[in-house]
């Protein structure tokens, strides 16, 4: 977003040039905050009424002089500066604004980045928001799996996952670190995808977690993979013996399938054993076994993960 340079008016004729939002300079505002380099004209009552944090930084009428005895003032309003080491960026500031003044609020249509700028700006550890953060929560958590969905794969996992931590989500936690330490791989070689090229990197904490995660998987999953399934019927268990390397081993070598148990476990549910031979009691036996499998990969993680 494009911003309008102008001088800050102080006693103090040293201050650097500022930038003005270019949106959130409001002609009525009654109070500058500056985040990053960006200064904000806004109404005080409105920040007031949803963040203590904001209002005990505000200064009243008689602590408005800086050490050196100079006010900090922009058309005639003491600016309140967000502290740097809170960390909280420009655009997540405007983001939150735009919630508050109703331009873009975060409702069912809000995107990923706008949920993330909004979850981050209104924490207890940055601006404290309560209220605005818990439907910032429930945003994200709509966004994202809450149980086992083969084939989940999302562009902003990482930054969720890192969401998800830092904020104490954790419905969301599990499917998030099995989608990242399942396909995280998919991105390497990929350097055309300009998305995957911004997908934000993970801590060494967190993707530690996620190689482990992986591991456990593939140490689980692998002799399940390799072991020719048995049915109730001996004719079926034949079936199951003849058609188990190419309908089962085999698509899951070339798909990388022994990384990913959910999806592999998804493909053997979906071929048609019933054409293959086996009859309709070993086919319903067979896929309630490979859900029940699905789960228990699912309750595993919690241990892994633990």
């Amino acid at each position: 977003m494009s911003a309008l340079t102008f001088t800050i008016s102080t006693k103090d004729e040293t201050q650097p040039a500022v930038r003005r939002h270019a949106r959130y300079w409001l002609e009525d505002g009654s109070l500058v905050v500056r985040a990053q380099d960006d200064f904000y004209k806004i109404h005080r009552t409105m920040l007031h009424r949803h963040s203590k944090f904001l209002a005990s930084l505000s200064p009243s009428p008689t602590k408005t002089e800086r050490s050196d005895g100079a006010v900090k003032t922009v058309d005639g309003l003491v600016v309140v500066h967000i502290p740097d080491e809170l960390q909280v960026r420009s655009e997540d500031f405007a983001c939150l604004l735009e919630h508050l003044y109703h331009d873009a609020p975060l409702d069912e249509s809000a995107t990923f980045p706008r949920v993330a700028s909004v979850l981050r700006a209104s924490s207890s550890e940055q601006l404290d928001f309560p209220a605005i953060h818990a439907i910032a929560r429930t945003r994200l958590e709509r966004m994202f799996p809450t149980g086992p969905e083969p084939s989940f794969t999302s562009a902003h996992a990482e930054e969720a996952l890192t969401l998800a931590v830092r904020h104490d989500i954790p419905s969301i936690r599990k499917a998030l670190y099995y989608s990242i330490a399942t396909h995280s791989h998919d991105h390497d070689d990929d350097t055309t995808d300009s998305a995957a090229s911004r997908r934000s990197p993970l801590s060494p904490e967190l993707a530690a977690r996620c190689n482990a995660l992986l591991d456990n998987l593939i140490s689980h999953f692998t002799p399940i993979l390799f072991t020719v399934a048995t049915a109730n019927h001996m004719a079926c268990t034949d079936v199951l013996a003849d058609r188990w390397m190419p309908l089962v081993i085999q698509p899951a070598l070339d798909e990388n399938g022994l990384c990913r148990p959910l999806e592999t476990l998804e493909q053997i549910i979906a071929v048609d054993w019933a054409a293959e031979g086996l009859c309709e009691e070993c086919v319903r036996d067979k896929r309630a076994e490979w859900r029940d499998e699905q789960m228990d990969v699912w309750a595993r993680m919690d241990g892994w993960l633990s």
